[in-house]
């Protein structure tokens, strides 16, 4: 199924003017006009509902799709802030935010209500789930979309790369792992997010390998195990690496949450931290600088991805960027008191 981006790029011109041209709107010459209906034909491309209120109709409305449970979703500070930079853009140009959740039942379904029914003139995702069905159905839909996250793009007459937004994961985490090796630690538990999740968590592992390696060490599976993200995932995901002989001396859990729970799971052990444990996070949420001690962790700039994806997402509306693009923002190693030396 052709799109409104297959048209545009076999007649080598913006969206905007594709829309132009579907909705006789003047001021498009005759030759670029006979470009996009020739790639209309050549294409049998069929505009959809969507496609159609992006020119002089738009329904001033973004959707907002999101594959969490909304249990899940409002308790997670971090995504509550990239919502909030969403929002903060999408006020400034007088649109609406419409969100959708996952269901139990139907996690996709969180994709499909939002597209079938040709309520928004956009979408943001949240790509956190690696689904390839789930891009087939963004492309085919011809919606304009921006992904929060790591765009996986799909197969065969649908390779369209997803304009996409997130944080320097691979480095975060490399620079987290580096400042932990150079306090002596060779023992680094490893608190990762469920299996097979998210593209976020592939890379920040990567880059805690690539510093492993640095040091001439490789990762012990051992040292490994897997939370939610939540906290009380991190209550349970520190006492299992707190039971394997001999203890890690330190331990980085690839979010806030999941590592203040490890916290709380060595002092139930009599650890002192950082004394006798170091802990490292992800995210610089509120709470990390509430907890006792204070987290050090990685600062990505939550609500600057969200901004930057509602802005990437007015851009596309414009005509006014490559669809292809991928922003990537820097991420900052944040010194407080969770770390120290190994312990002699």
């Amino acid at each position: 199924m052709a799109n409104i981006y297959d048209v545009a790029r076999l007649a080598k011109v913006s969206t905007a003017t594709v829309s132009k041209v579907l909705s006789n709107t003047p001021y498009v010459s005759d030759k670029t006009r006979q470009k996009v209906l020739d790639a209309v034909f050549n294409l049998g491309y069929s505009p959809s509902i969507a496609a159609r209120s992006l020119t002089g109709n738009r329904r001033f409305v973004i959707g907002l799709a999101i594959p969490y449970e909304p249990n899940y979703l409002f308790r997670d500070p971090f995504l509550m802030e990239v919502i909030q930079g969403i929002e903060e853009i999408a006020n400034e140009h007088d649109y609406n935010l419409l969100f959708t959740t996952a269901r139990k039942t139907n996690p996709q379904g969180a994709y499909s209500r939002l597209l079938n029914k040709g309520y928004v003139d956009g979408v943001v995702i949240l790509e956190t789930v690696k689904s390839v069905e789930l891009d087939k159905k963004l492309v085919e839909s011809g919606i304009p979309r921006v992904s929060v996250g790591y765009s996986m793009g799909s197969k065969g007459n649908l390779a369209i790369v997803t304009p996409s937004v997130h944080a320097n994961d691979y480095l975060g985490a490399l620079e987290a792992t580096r400042h932990l090796l150079n306090l002596g630690h060779r023992r680094i538990g490893i608190i990762n997010g469920p299996a097979n999740f998210m593209t976020a968590m592939e890379e920040r592992y990567k880059g805690f390998c690539t510093a492993l390696a640095e040091a001439g060490l490789n990762p012990d599976p051992e040292l490994m195990v897997n939370g939610d993200f939540t906290l009380e995932s991190g209550i349970v995901a520190g006492q299992k690496l707190l039971q394997v002989s001999p203890l890690p001396t330190a331990i980085f859990s690839f979010n806030d949450r999941m590592a203040v729970g490890a916290m709380r799971s060595a002092r139930e052990k009599g650890l002192k931290i950082p004394y006798d444990l170091s802990i490292i996070g992800f995210d610089d949420v509120e709470l990390a600088q509430a907890s006792d001690p204070p987290l050090t962790t990685i600062h990505q700039p939550a609500m600057g991805i969200g901004k930057e994806a509602a802005r990437k997402l007015f851009a596309i509306f414009n005509g006014d960027i490559d669809i292809l693009t991928e922003t990537i923002l820097p991420t900052e190693f944040i010194l407080r008191g969770s770390t120290g030396p190994v312990p002699t």
